[in-house]
């Protein structure tokens, strides 16, 4: 009689903790899956994340790479800019009103200039050409003097004559003017002095009134 009271009672206790049992597994079951699935997720972002921290690498080299063959294009663009703009030399002077009672070795300044790649090129005050690289020169210069006169010029560089020129008309009848000029190619070294001055010889007068002359260019530059 207490037995089948027992079951009575126990049997709906059972029958009422099987549901509870069988949601608990499925909670479980449930909870086991989304970790899973948690965990699967996880070891994605991992692998993707060591991937792209081997782009952002394999990125930042590159960027390294980049970045410095720009600075080698733009020093190499500066040295060609610097070489080419070195090689712009250039000038081409006048002499607007004639000289008289010049010494000897007396500079003649060509007070006009026509053309001047630099100021520091030809300086009208001293009549005197300052090369602003080594290399090697084309010079050139005219000196023209009045009727039955006589005028020997000299192109020095750094105080050495490196050529002379001497325009005479002594023996010439009234009206006639004469000219002498020269041309060089010389090794003339950066920062050497190239002037045209007066020789030994002459009356010391030169004519102007654009008859003389002073020019030189760079043919090309050297060490």
């Amino acid at each position: 009689m207490y037995f089948g009271f027992c079951l009575l009672v126990l049997i709906p206790l059972i029958s009422a903790l099987l549901p509870v049992k069988n949601n608990e597994d499925a909670v479980i079951h449930f909870f086991e899956h989304k970790y899973e699935e948690l965990k699967a997720l996880v070891g994605d972002l991992e692998s993707k994340l060591e991937s792209t921290e081997g782009m952002n690498i394999e990125y930042a080299d590159r960027l390294t790479s980049a970045e410095k063959l720009i600075k080698e294009l733009s020093d190499s663009h500066d040295d060609h800019k610097r070489a080419f703009t070195d090689s712009q030399v250039a000038f081409y002077a006048k002499l607007s009103g004639s000289l008289h009672g010049l010494s000897a070795h007396q500079t003649i300044k060509f007070d006009e200039i026509v053309t001047n790649t630099s100021a520091s090129l030809y300086d009208t005050a001293t009549g005197i050409f300052t090369a602003p690289v080594s290399g090697m020169y084309v010079i050139s210069w005219t000196a023209n003097v009045n009727y039955k006169q006589a005028q020997a010029t000299e192109l020095t560089v750094n105080d050495v004559v490196k050529a002379s020129a001497y325009a005479d008309t002594a023996q010439g009848g009234d009206g006639d003017y004469g000219s002498a000029s020269q041309t060089v190619v010389l090794q003339v070294n950066k920062g050497e002095k190239v002037l045209v001055r007066t020789g030994t010889d002459g009356n010391g007068d030169v004519h102007g009134a654009d008859y003389s002359t002073f020019s030189a260019f760079l043919l090309f530059p050297h060490a």
